[in-house]
């Protein structure tokens, strides 16, 4: 009675048809190019590793346009987020690479190909300062008719929301800013960077909030995003 799950409506909002049901949480839906969904689900099992409480772990999965046909693309071992298709058709995602390093450091961008073969991770996992870039890159979306992505830096601990950035692959990746550029710089990177307003204290738990302020950027071209704003 408290998980989330999928619908598909038409445009003006009728023909509303849920697709998926059960006792596990299903959410970030987008279209494949082969016309299958693809989404994130805690169907395949598991638990995160931290914590306090039960997490159950959240990983890529597809089903059919009618909602059949559900398989998992991912069993990555902790949780990824906001799939789309880039320009290239490939889906691109937020993964939490979590093996043999610090739990906070590589949260961002990642692609696979439409039924999940050849998982990579394309830039940022390997961080030389974690607090010297993004601590996490979500909500991330391909710029139409460019090579480039729109993302949000976000919080650990926090929420999804944060600064704008536009990700840039064509330099070779440093460990830190030299593939990433702030689009909105008077907003810091949450928890990544010390507040201004506070000398020496580190965004951690309740500072997230001063610098939580966008969020969900959809890209219309390289110099106009939609996107949620409350400062």
């Amino acid at each position: 009675g408290s998980t989330y799950h999928i619908f598909k409506a038409s445009v003006d909002g009728s023909m509303l048809v849920q697709l998926t049901d059960g006792r596990v949480n299903d959410f970030d839906p987008c279209f494949l190019p082969n016309g299958r969904i693809c989404f994130v689900s805690e169907r395949r099992g598991g638990y995160l590793r931290c914590g306090v409480r039960p997490n159950p772990t959240y990983t890529l999965h597809s089903m059919r346009a009618d909602g059949s046909d559900i398989i998992a693309l991912s069993f990555h071992e902790t949780h990824e987020w906001h799939p789309s298709v880039d320009n290239q058709g490939m889906i691109v995602y937020s993964r939490w690479d979590y093996v043999d390093r610090d739990s906070d450091m590589a949260h961002h961008l990642w692609h696979t190909y439409p039924d999940g073969r050849d998982p990579r991770s394309l830039h940022g996992n390997y961080p030389e300062v974690r607090e010297s870039r993004p601590w996490m890159e979500l909500s991330i979306r391909a710029i139409p008719d460019s090579p480039n992505y729109v993302a949000v830096s976000t919080p650990h601990h926090g929420q999804n929301y944060g600064s704008r950035v536009l990700i840039d692959l064509a330099p070779p990746d440093d460990g830190g800013m030299a593939q990433v550029k702030r689009l909105t710089p008077d907003i810091a990177f949450p928890e990544a960077e010390i507040d201004p307003a506070v000398p020496g204290e580190i965004h951690r738990g309740k500072n997230n909030r001063r610098w939580e302020v966008y969020g969900t950027p959809w890209p219309l071209s390289e110099d106009y995003y939609l996107c949620v704003y409350d400062r």
